[in-house]
């Protein structure tokens, strides 16, 4: 887009936007000069497209469709003297590109050639300049479930001086910020929802942190002795996979330690080895035995034995699995699952691990594949099969084997693990998925940054989120070490939003925000957050309540808990987003007291009244004949008619 704006911190006035070698297509090794370069030219844009839509710059033919058609006429083809860091090779470049393409009635210039910088994700690793000016050591703990690698790592977290961790779950991150604070060591906590300073005072912060991995991102500028990246093979999910990217490149400490499974190690080598960093692995073996039982239970409950964590894919028969579990052994349950609140889950886990608690089954999804310690010396899977959306299918190798091996926990009564399946009819395949190896993961998620958006978004003006996002991730050119994460998720929240009226990077922060599309319920709390935010609204307390139809009577089935677990959701998505516009999502603290109460109500609910009835023991009594003095029947007198006789006398 050229034109001359009065004042332009750049030296030629006559700048023509986008058209300078060192934007966002920088150099290996680029330093922090080329991102405050970038940086300035995103607050230039935001004063100066004011200036062009005054000038009735209107796209009109030009639009995102008619841009996507221009970029997708160039070849596939990608020459190497064009690809000057000697990345793999684009899937389509720009070469046959037309020079520019001009709006009618309009002096914008639309350079296709140009827009190939903006929608480069080949090198996200120089996005983060302060970890690229320093030197790093990297070292991955790699090995199984229960093998200590994580431990180890937390111990180095613990000594250092300064230093961050990383975790997957918050769960995760408040044991971690526990843990350090009452080994005297002190520590902060951070993560979406809330923020804990072991000082007191926010102004005075701990030397270490425990966040969650998302929230790495926001420390990318300080500096650390020491950074934990916990789960690492996370960095092939779909939904959250970038997170765990964006912590790997950007975090600038001297030493971080990644724990992970080993199928991550060849990529992290590929990626570490591009800016020149060099990966130490470290291999782990499992601490605590695990052993494939021969047999099943039969598909007998009365099998199930103290100890035993009995796993459904399924919510929907979690609870009628525990009571029938209740019915045939006498044994109290505990029940851990996906929708309950994390406070909820550790509840159930400490009933569960008590060596003196009634609870010594439990009954849980696949949510106990990460995030919790847990004493169990039997894994007992009730089926192997698992709703996708579309169908039930057999679960993947990787998440058996991730389940399995929380069956033994070195140091506890359980030093060796078992697992089996309820039916017989699923233990071939059991054994088949766990002697299936382990595949390497190939690719690691990333997305783009705002300013890359927000750029890209200028030769679009009149452009919805949307458009903008459709072409940018149509056209984006990847590294084959990456791909792009939660575009699906992203595109259907831009889609719900875009009539709202909002800034550009008001809607990415929505449209970005950690919620589950599939579920209903929490995508319309999020456009309820957004409209109010949209018309200068403050959200109080009071509206909050409105908001989620509360109060609500107390639950008394299954089906009706799942009213409350929604609520909690929607009430963590008000506490996210009171972190990013804090003077308009407000009385924060009245909303964490009533996810507090909504906590209480959950876990007294799964104690007690969502448990079957006792069946009532009779007792038969001896029969006791009883002899009962009755009156006599009276007697029934039948009258003869009077008969006369004659006597002779």
């Amino acid at each position: 887009t050229a034109f001359a704006p009065p004042r332009t911190p750049f030296p030629d006035t006559r700048v023509v936007l986008f058209q300078f070698k060192s934007g966002l297509r920088l150099e290996k090794g680029a330093g922090r000069g080329n991102y405050n370069q970038l940086t300035m030219l995103s607050t230039w844009c935001r004063r100066c497209v004011l200036r062009v839509t005054r000038h009735k710059t209107s796209v009109g033919s030009t639009s995102a469709s008619h841009l996507e058609r221009s970029l997708h006429a160039a070849s596939v083809s990608h020459s190497e003297s064009e690809d000057e860091r000697g990345g793999i090779p684009a899937a389509a470049s720009f070469s046959n590109a037309p020079e520019a393409l001009r709006a009618e009635d309009t002096r914008v210039t639309f350079r296709a050639s140009e827009l190939k910088k903006l929608n480069d994700l080949r090198v996200p690793y120089n996005w983060y300049p302060a970890a690229r000016g320093m030197r790093r050591r990297l070292v991955y703990h790699a090995g199984p479930t229960n093998s200590g690698k994580t431990y180890n790592a937390i111990q180095r977290f613990l000594s250092s001086g300064k230093a961050i961790y990383c975790a997957p779950l918050r769960m995760l991150a408040h044991e971690i910020y526990q843990k350090a604070n009452e080994q005297g060591v002190p520590c902060d906590l951070f993560t979406g929802e809330e923020q804990l300073f072991a000082s007191g005072d926010k102004e005075i912060p701990a030397g270490h942190l425990a966040c969650t991995v998302e929230c790495a991102g926001l420390h990318i500028a300080d500096t650390f002795d020491v950074a934990v990246i916990d789960e690492v093979q996370m960095i092939k999910d779909y939904d959250r996979g970038c997170a765990w990217t964006k912590a790997i490149l950007g975090i600038p400490a001297a030493e971080v330690h990644l724990c992970g499974h080993q199928c991550a190690v060849n990529l992290l080598e590929k990626i570490t080895s591009t800016i020149g960093e060099k990966l130490e692995v470290v291999y782990y073996d499992r601490l605590a035995p695990l052993i494939p039982l021969k047999a099943s239970l039969k598909g007998s409950y009365s099998a199930v034995r103290p100890g035993d964590c009995v796993v459904v894919f399924s919510r929907a028969k979690i609870f009628n699995i525990s009571w029938s579990i209740e019915l045939a052994t006498r044994e109290p349950c505990a029940l851990i699952y996906g929708g309950l609140p994390p406070a909820t889950r550790v509840q159930q886990a400490s009933l569960f691990n008590g060596r003196n608690s009634k609870c010594r089954v439990l009954v849980a999804t696949d949510a106990i594949g990460m995030g919790l310690n847990l004493n169990i010396r039997r894994i007992v899977f009730h089926s192997l099969e698992k709703f996708d959306g579309e169908e039930n299918s057999v679960i993947n190798s990787s998440l058996v084997k991730q389940i399995a091996g929380r069956a033994g926990r070195y140091g506890t009564e359980y030093d060796v693990g078992e697992v089996t399946t309820f039916y017989e009819k699923d233990m071939a395949m059991l054994h088949k998925l766990l002697a299936v190896p382990e595949k390497d993961i190939e690719q690691a998620g990333i997305i783009p940054i705002f300013d890359q958006i927000e750029l890209f978004s200028f030769h679009l003006p009149h452009a919805s989120l949307l458009q903008i996002l459709e072409l940018f991730f149509k056209t984006a050119q990847l590294d084959g070490n990456y791909f792009l994460c939660n575009v699906d998720n992203v595109l259907d929240m831009a889609q719900m939003l875009q009539n709202l009226t909002l800034s550009l990077k008001d809607m990415y922060v929505f449209a970005t925000a950690p919620v589950d599309t599939r579920k209903g319920w929490l995508k319309a709390a999020l456009y309820k957050y957004a409209r109010a935010y949209s018309l200068g609204e403050v959200l109080d307390f009071v509206g909050l309540c409105q908001i989620l139809h509360w109060p609500l009577p107390k639950p008394s089935t299954p089906e009706q808990l799942v009213e409350f677990e929604n609520i909690h959701e929607s009430l963590d998505l008000f506490l996210w987003l009171s972190m990013k516009y804090r003077h308009n999502f407000v009385d924060v603290e009245k909303a964490r007291l009533l996810q507090g109460e909504i906590n209480a109500i959950i876990g007294q609910s799964i104690i007690t009244k969502f448990r079957p009835p006792k069946p009532k023991i009779v007792v038969r009594q001896p029969l006791v004949v009883r002899t009962v003095d009755r009156p006599p029947k009276p007697k029934i007198v039948v009258r003869q008619p009077l008969v006369v006789r004659t006597v002779d006398r």
